[in-house]
Protein backbone atom coordinates (compact mmCIF):
# COMPACT_ATOMS: atom_id res chain seq x y z
CA UNK A 1 0.00 0.00 0.00
CA UNK A 2 1.37 3.42 -1.02
CA UNK A 3 1.38 5.83 1.95
CA UNK A 4 1.04 9.08 2.19
CA UNK A 5 4.65 9.42 3.21
CA UNK A 6 6.09 8.03 -0.06
CA UNK A 7 7.31 9.23 -3.18
CA UNK A 8 9.05 12.28 -2.20
CA UNK A 9 13.02 12.58 -3.26
CA UNK A 10 15.57 14.11 -1.33
CA UNK A 11 16.16 18.08 -1.60
CA UNK A 12 19.49 19.21 -1.03
CA UNK A 13 20.67 22.85 -0.04
CA UNK A 14 17.87 24.06 2.54
CA UNK A 15 16.25 22.80 5.58
CA UNK A 16 12.48 24.09 4.86
CA UNK A 17 10.64 25.07 2.49
CA UNK A 18 8.78 28.20 2.19
CA UNK A 19 5.58 27.33 0.83
CA UNK A 20 4.26 24.63 -0.78
CA UNK A 21 1.61 23.99 -3.61
CA UNK A 22 -1.33 22.64 -1.91
CA UNK A 23 -5.08 21.63 -2.66
CA UNK A 24 -5.80 25.34 -1.80
CA UNK A 25 -3.19 26.95 -4.13
CA UNK A 26 -0.02 28.39 -3.29
CA UNK A 27 0.62 28.39 0.52
CA UNK A 28 2.84 30.37 2.28
CA UNK A 29 4.64 30.43 5.30
CA UNK A 30 6.29 33.84 5.77
CA UNK A 31 4.01 34.94 8.40
CA UNK A 32 6.71 32.82 10.50
CA UNK A 33 9.52 32.88 8.87
CA UNK A 34 10.07 36.29 7.97
CA UNK A 35 8.02 38.27 10.04
CA UNK A 36 9.03 41.56 10.06
CA UNK A 37 8.60 42.75 13.36
CA UNK A 38 10.65 40.23 14.98
CA UNK A 39 13.38 40.66 12.99
CA UNK A 40 16.02 43.78 13.57
CA UNK A 41 16.41 43.56 9.88
CA UNK A 42 14.41 42.25 6.64
CA UNK A 43 15.93 42.68 3.34
CA UNK A 44 12.96 42.32 0.43
CA UNK A 45 14.35 41.10 -3.09
CA UNK A 46 12.09 41.87 -6.01
CA UNK A 47 13.47 41.10 -9.74
CA UNK A 48 11.81 38.91 -12.10
CA UNK A 49 12.60 35.02 -12.89
CA UNK A 50 16.16 34.34 -13.48
CA UNK A 51 17.44 37.63 -12.27
CA UNK A 52 19.81 36.08 -9.54
CA UNK A 53 17.44 36.27 -6.33
CA UNK A 54 18.01 33.08 -5.11
CA UNK A 55 22.34 33.72 -6.01
CA UNK A 56 22.14 36.84 -3.80
CA UNK A 57 20.61 34.83 -1.21
CA UNK A 58 22.88 32.04 -1.49
CA UNK A 59 25.48 34.32 -1.28
CA UNK A 60 24.68 36.70 1.88
CA UNK A 61 24.67 33.06 3.56
CA UNK A 62 27.51 31.50 2.81
CA UNK A 63 29.28 35.64 3.45
CA UNK A 64 27.40 35.25 7.13
CA UNK A 65 28.62 31.71 7.65
CA UNK A 66 32.12 31.98 6.24
CA UNK A 67 32.02 35.25 9.31
CA UNK A 68 31.30 33.22 12.33
CA UNK A 69 27.18 33.44 11.82
CA UNK A 70 24.60 31.06 11.60
CA UNK A 71 22.47 30.93 8.36
CA UNK A 72 19.10 29.37 7.48
CA UNK A 73 18.73 28.53 3.89
CA UNK A 74 14.60 27.58 2.95
CA UNK A 75 14.18 26.61 -0.70
CA UNK A 76 11.37 27.17 -3.02
CA UNK A 77 8.41 25.26 -2.71
CA UNK A 78 7.81 25.54 -6.41
CA UNK A 79 11.54 24.70 -7.46
CA UNK A 80 13.49 23.45 -4.54
CA UNK A 81 16.96 24.34 -6.67
CA UNK A 82 16.11 27.55 -5.52
CA UNK A 83 16.15 29.53 -2.47
CA UNK A 84 13.01 31.95 -1.40
CA UNK A 85 14.61 32.88 2.09
CA UNK A 86 17.87 32.91 4.13
CA UNK A 87 18.08 33.94 8.04
CA UNK A 88 21.01 34.92 9.76
CA UNK A 89 21.38 34.81 12.48
CA UNK A 90 17.41 34.08 13.36
CA UNK A 91 17.53 37.83 13.01
CA UNK A 92 17.94 39.08 9.91
CA UNK A 93 16.65 37.66 6.98
CA UNK A 94 16.46 38.30 3.10
CA UNK A 95 13.68 36.78 0.84
CA UNK A 96 12.11 36.57 -2.07
CA UNK A 97 9.21 39.07 -2.30
CA UNK A 98 7.80 38.58 -5.62
CA UNK A 99 4.63 36.00 -6.81
CA UNK A 100 3.11 33.99 -5.89
CA UNK A 101 4.49 35.02 -2.59
CA UNK A 102 4.49 38.54 -2.75
CA UNK A 103 5.79 40.79 -0.14
CA UNK A 104 5.94 44.06 1.07
CA UNK A 105 7.60 46.36 3.36
CA UNK A 106 5.87 47.05 6.86
CA UNK A 107 7.91 49.49 8.09
CA UNK A 108 10.21 51.11 5.22
CA UNK A 109 13.95 51.99 6.26
CA UNK A 110 13.24 51.55 9.91
CA UNK A 111 12.94 47.57 9.77
CA UNK A 112 13.06 46.48 5.97
CA UNK A 113 14.90 47.42 3.17
CA UNK A 114 13.99 46.73 -0.63
CA UNK A 115 16.76 45.02 -3.15
CA UNK A 116 15.56 45.60 -6.63
CA UNK A 117 17.05 43.88 -9.01
CA UNK A 118 15.18 45.33 -11.74
CA UNK A 119 18.09 48.02 -11.68
CA UNK A 120 20.20 46.03 -13.63
CA UNK A 121 18.04 44.46 -16.55
CA UNK A 122 17.70 46.07 -19.97
CA UNK A 123 13.93 46.84 -20.29
CA UNK A 124 14.77 47.62 -24.12
CA UNK A 125 14.99 43.52 -24.60
CA UNK A 126 12.72 42.68 -22.23
CA UNK A 127 9.86 45.08 -23.99
CA UNK A 128 10.73 43.35 -27.37
CA UNK A 129 10.59 39.86 -26.03
CA UNK A 130 6.90 40.83 -24.78
CA UNK A 131 4.74 38.51 -26.06
CA UNK A 132 7.20 35.73 -25.69
CA UNK A 133 7.17 36.66 -22.09
CA UNK A 134 3.42 36.84 -21.48
CA UNK A 135 2.72 33.67 -23.47
CA UNK A 136 5.01 31.93 -21.25
CA UNK A 137 3.92 33.26 -18.13
CA UNK A 138 0.02 32.39 -19.48
CA UNK A 139 1.08 28.84 -20.17
CA UNK A 140 2.73 28.43 -16.84
CA UNK A 141 -0.35 30.39 -15.44
CA UNK A 142 -2.63 27.97 -16.67
CA UNK A 143 -0.95 24.71 -16.15
CA UNK A 144 -0.26 25.77 -12.12
CA UNK A 145 -3.96 25.84 -12.18
CA UNK A 146 -4.33 22.70 -13.44
CA UNK A 147 -2.03 21.01 -11.10
CA UNK A 148 -3.88 22.70 -8.29
CA UNK A 149 -7.41 21.04 -9.41
CA UNK A 150 -5.44 17.64 -9.09
CA UNK A 151 -4.18 18.32 -5.90
CA UNK A 152 -7.40 19.25 -5.02
CA UNK A 153 -9.05 15.90 -6.28
CA UNK A 154 -5.43 13.99 -4.06
CA UNK A 155 -6.80 16.19 -0.85
CA UNK A 156 -9.98 14.55 -0.85
CA UNK A 157 -8.92 11.51 -1.21
CA UNK A 158 -6.40 11.97 1.60
CA UNK A 159 -9.58 12.59 3.54
CA UNK A 160 -11.10 9.27 2.88
CA UNK A 161 -8.03 7.61 3.90
CA UNK A 162 -8.25 9.49 7.40
CA UNK A 163 -11.57 8.75 7.63
CA UNK A 164 -10.92 4.53 6.70
CA UNK A 165 -7.43 4.20 8.80
CA UNK A 166 -9.61 5.81 12.04
CA UNK A 167 -11.62 2.19 11.55
CA UNK A 168 -8.38 0.36 12.40
CA UNK A 169 -6.67 2.46 14.87
CA UNK A 170 -6.52 2.04 18.29
CA UNK A 171 -6.32 5.22 19.61
CA UNK A 172 -6.30 4.98 23.33
CA UNK A 173 -3.61 2.27 22.90
CA UNK A 174 -1.51 5.00 20.71
CA UNK A 175 -2.09 7.88 23.17
CA UNK A 176 -0.86 6.21 26.06
CA UNK A 177 2.08 5.10 24.06
CA UNK A 178 2.47 8.95 23.45
CA UNK A 179 2.32 10.12 26.95
CA UNK A 180 4.78 7.02 28.31
CA UNK A 181 7.09 7.79 25.62
CA UNK A 182 7.09 11.52 26.37
CA UNK A 183 7.44 10.73 29.83
CA UNK A 184 11.08 8.80 28.75
CA UNK A 185 12.64 12.24 27.40
CA UNK A 186 12.91 13.50 30.11
CA UNK A 187 13.13 17.05 31.38
CA UNK A 188 11.62 19.19 28.50
CA UNK A 189 13.14 22.02 26.70
CA UNK A 190 10.91 24.74 26.32
CA UNK A 191 7.55 26.26 27.08
CA UNK A 192 4.88 24.03 24.55
CA UNK A 193 5.92 26.35 21.86
CA UNK A 194 4.93 25.46 18.28
CA UNK A 195 6.02 26.22 15.31
CA UNK A 196 5.40 24.82 11.67
CA UNK A 197 7.38 24.01 8.29
CA UNK A 198 7.45 22.47 5.39
CA UNK A 199 9.38 19.49 4.96
CA UNK A 200 7.97 18.43 2.21
CA UNK A 201 7.45 19.87 -1.54
CA UNK A 202 5.12 19.01 -4.70
CA UNK A 203 7.12 21.05 -6.92
CA UNK A 204 7.91 21.58 -10.71
CA UNK A 205 10.90 19.32 -9.87
CA UNK A 206 9.12 16.52 -8.28
CA UNK A 207 7.96 15.73 -5.24
CA UNK A 208 10.67 16.64 -2.69
CA UNK A 209 11.71 16.69 0.99
CA UNK A 210 14.20 18.26 3.46
CA UNK A 211 15.92 16.87 6.33
CA UNK A 212 15.16 19.68 8.58
CA UNK A 213 13.38 17.75 11.56
CA UNK A 214 16.13 15.02 11.56
CA UNK A 215 19.24 17.24 11.25
CA UNK A 216 21.05 17.45 13.88
CA UNK A 217 19.33 15.52 16.18
CA UNK A 218 21.01 13.42 18.56
CA UNK A 219 18.33 10.68 18.77
CA UNK A 220 16.06 9.74 15.99
CA UNK A 221 12.74 7.61 15.35
CA UNK A 222 11.21 5.99 12.97
CA UNK A 223 7.59 6.33 12.28
CA UNK A 224 6.56 3.31 10.17
CA UNK A 225 3.12 3.85 8.88
CA UNK A 226 0.52 1.39 8.83
CA UNK A 227 -2.90 1.53 7.07
CA UNK A 228 -2.61 5.41 7.03
CA UNK A 229 -2.02 5.45 11.01
CA UNK A 230 0.73 7.74 11.07
CA UNK A 231 -0.88 10.69 10.53
CA UNK A 232 -3.26 10.06 13.11
CA UNK A 233 -0.76 9.11 15.84
CA UNK A 234 1.82 12.04 14.88
CA UNK A 235 -0.78 14.80 16.19
CA UNK A 236 -1.33 12.81 19.08
CA UNK A 237 2.31 12.92 20.06
CA UNK A 238 2.76 16.68 19.39
CA UNK A 239 0.15 17.22 21.73
CA UNK A 240 1.87 15.13 24.26
CA UNK A 241 5.30 16.59 23.61
CA UNK A 242 3.83 20.51 24.24
CA UNK A 243 1.57 19.88 26.93
CA UNK A 244 4.45 17.94 28.83
CA UNK A 245 6.52 21.59 27.79
CA UNK A 246 8.34 20.81 24.98
CA UNK A 247 8.99 23.08 22.07
CA UNK A 248 8.64 21.99 18.94
CA UNK A 249 8.94 22.21 15.22
CA UNK A 250 6.44 20.02 12.62
CA UNK A 251 7.45 19.10 9.44
CA UNK A 252 4.69 19.69 7.22
CA UNK A 253 3.44 17.90 3.82
CA UNK A 254 1.55 20.04 1.70
CA UNK A 255 -1.68 18.57 1.12
CA UNK A 256 -4.81 17.97 4.24
CA UNK A 257 -2.10 19.98 7.16
CA UNK A 258 -0.70 16.32 7.38
CA UNK A 259 2.72 16.35 9.44
CA UNK A 260 5.27 14.46 8.46
CA UNK A 261 7.70 14.86 11.58
CA UNK A 262 8.46 16.53 15.01
CA UNK A 263 11.34 17.99 15.96
CA UNK A 264 11.73 18.43 20.16
CA UNK A 265 14.80 19.76 21.50
CA UNK A 266 17.30 17.16 20.39
CA UNK A 267 14.75 14.68 19.79
CA UNK A 268 13.36 13.48 15.86
CA UNK A 269 10.34 11.42 15.10
CA UNK A 270 10.45 11.49 10.91
CA UNK A 271 7.15 9.72 9.33
CA UNK A 272 9.08 7.64 5.92
CA UNK A 273 12.23 8.37 4.08
CA UNK A 274 15.21 7.94 6.65
CA UNK A 275 16.31 6.01 9.18
CA UNK A 276 16.36 6.13 12.85
CA UNK A 277 17.90 5.14 15.97
CA UNK A 278 14.77 3.33 16.74
CA UNK A 279 11.64 2.51 15.07
CA UNK A 280 7.71 3.31 16.19
CA UNK A 281 5.76 0.80 14.59
CA UNK A 282 2.04 1.82 13.71
CA UNK A 283 0.83 -1.67 13.45
CA UNK A 284 0.99 -1.68 17.07
CA UNK A 285 -2.05 0.36 16.72
CA UNK A 286 -4.55 -0.37 14.32
CA UNK A 287 -6.43 -3.73 14.71
CA UNK A 288 -6.86 -5.88 11.45
CA UNK A 289 -9.86 -5.33 8.74
CA UNK A 290 -9.15 -6.62 5.08
CA UNK A 291 -12.59 -5.06 4.27
CA UNK A 292 -11.29 -1.66 5.15
CA UNK A 293 -7.57 -2.80 3.90
CA UNK A 294 -9.12 -3.13 0.58
CA UNK A 295 -10.58 -0.22 0.45
CA UNK A 296 -7.45 1.60 1.73
CA UNK A 297 -5.28 0.09 -1.25
CA UNK A 298 -7.59 1.62 -3.59
CA UNK A 299 -7.86 4.75 -2.22
CA UNK A 300 -4.41 4.88 -2.43
CA UNK A 301 -4.15 4.32 -6.13
CA UNK A 302 -6.56 6.78 -6.80
CA UNK A 303 -4.72 9.44 -4.43
CA UNK A 304 -1.33 8.49 -6.23
CA UNK A 305 -2.63 8.82 -9.90
CA UNK A 306 -3.85 12.24 -8.76
CA UNK A 307 -0.38 13.34 -7.49
CA UNK A 308 1.08 11.97 -10.84
CA UNK A 309 -1.38 14.39 -13.18
CA UNK A 310 -0.23 17.33 -10.61
CA UNK A 311 3.47 16.07 -11.07
CA UNK A 312 2.91 16.44 -14.94
CA UNK A 313 1.35 19.90 -14.95
CA UNK A 314 4.09 21.07 -12.60
CA UNK A 315 6.39 19.70 -14.88
CA UNK A 316 4.99 21.47 -18.15
CA UNK A 317 4.89 24.73 -16.28
CA UNK A 318 8.89 24.47 -15.17
CA UNK A 319 9.40 24.02 -19.14
CA UNK A 320 7.71 27.74 -19.34
CA UNK A 321 9.34 29.16 -16.13
CA UNK A 322 12.85 28.27 -17.23
CA UNK A 323 12.24 29.97 -20.53
CA UNK A 324 11.44 32.99 -19.01
CA UNK A 325 14.77 32.66 -16.92
CA UNK A 326 16.37 32.43 -19.96
CA UNK A 327 15.26 35.83 -21.44
CA UNK A 328 15.56 37.52 -17.90
CA UNK A 329 18.96 36.15 -17.93
CA UNK A 330 19.75 37.74 -20.94
CA UNK A 331 18.44 40.79 -20.73
CA UNK A 332 20.77 41.76 -17.29
CA UNK A 333 24.22 43.03 -16.60
CA UNK A 334 25.23 40.58 -14.23
CA UNK A 335 28.71 42.51 -13.56
CA UNK A 336 27.25 45.40 -12.40
CA UNK A 337 24.33 43.62 -10.03
CA UNK A 338 27.28 41.23 -8.73
CA UNK A 339 29.28 45.21 -8.05
CA UNK A 340 26.00 46.41 -5.79
CA UNK A 341 25.80 42.74 -4.58
CA UNK A 342 29.07 42.64 -3.08
CA UNK A 343 28.21 46.21 -0.79
CA UNK A 344 24.96 44.65 0.01
CA UNK A 345 26.36 42.05 2.07
CA UNK A 346 28.97 44.07 3.73
CA UNK A 347 25.98 45.89 4.76
CA UNK A 348 23.76 43.26 5.52
CA UNK A 349 27.33 41.06 7.97
CA UNK A 350 26.96 44.66 9.77
CA UNK A 351 23.70 44.73 10.30
CA UNK A 352 24.39 42.22 12.39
Amino acid sequence: MNSVYDGYSPAAGGKWFAGANTEAGFSGSYAEIAEEGSLARLYIIKGGPGTGKSTLMRRVGEAAEAAGHTAEFILCGSDPASLDAVILDGRVAAVDGTAPHTLDMVYPGAASELIDLSAFWDTGILSAARDEIVALASFKAAEFASAYRWLAAAGKILGEEASLARHTYLAEKAEGFAARLVKRLGKPEGHGIVRRRYTHGITMLGRRRTDGISDGAAVRYTIEDCGGCARLFLPVLADALTRAGWDITLGMLPLSGIIGGIRAGRFAFVCGGEDGDAAIRMSRFTRSDPAVRGELRLAAKLRESCLREADERLRLASESHFKMEEIYRGAMDFGAKERYEKRLIVSILDAL
